[in-house]
């Protein structure tokens, strides 16, 4: 099974700001959201974690792994919040076309140097062909952000309707479980 878990709720997303790439903490709300889920969390046998390296996921597994002492995580860059280039630190309403729309605006997309949906769905694609052949039959604990559990979602369940995934949204610190 796979465990994927978003990080707790930081500023930015309390804002609405963008934070991407940026290496912004938890607030005081998301560090309590990353202990209820750790402790939700904490009878589950895990044989292996992986993170994104950016702080919020970062406090966030801490957490969970509180009760997995055994637990070693491992960061992977293909876990990194989606690249949102000119738009980082910027309101989401900045953004006026449907960013999770496959194919939505690509051009506009590239001139923002922003990742597109498709990039990113590669690199979390690629992230989990590795995992799964090196981890087959075990449970893997995946911290990680809103848009690469979108990702995961697509990976495990297919393409979300009219390739839109802006309809498999996660909130903060929540686990939503993928069988493989």
């Amino acid at each position: 099974m796979i465990y994927f878990v978003r990080h707790g709720q930081t500023d930015c997303n309390l804002n609405q700001i963008i934070a991407g790439q940026q290496d912004v903490c938890l607030n005081e709300h998301g560090l309590e959201q990353a202990k209820q889920t750790a402790l939700s969390l904490r009878d589950v046998e895990f044989d292996a974690c992986f993170c994104s390296p950016l702080m919020r996921a970062k406090q966030t597994c801490e957490q969970i792994l509180a009760y997995h002492p055994n637990i070693v995580p491992v960061y992977d860059e293909r876990l990194k919040a989606r690249y949102y280039g000119k738009m980082e630190n910027q309101p989401s309403s900045a953004i006026t076309f449907n960013r999770w729309l496959v194919g939505a605006d690509d051009e506009q997309t590239k001139a923002l140097q922003m990742e597109t949906i498709m990039e990113l769905y590669q690199r979390v694609a690629d992230f989990f062909d590795d995992v799964l052949q090196a981890y087959p039959q075990k449970n893997i604990l995946v911290v990680g952000h809103s848009c690469i559990g979108r990702a995961v979602a697509g990976y495990f369940n297919g393409l979300p309707p009219e390739n839109d995934f802006s309809t498999l949204k996660i909130p903060n610190a929540k686990v939503v479980v993928f069988d493989k």
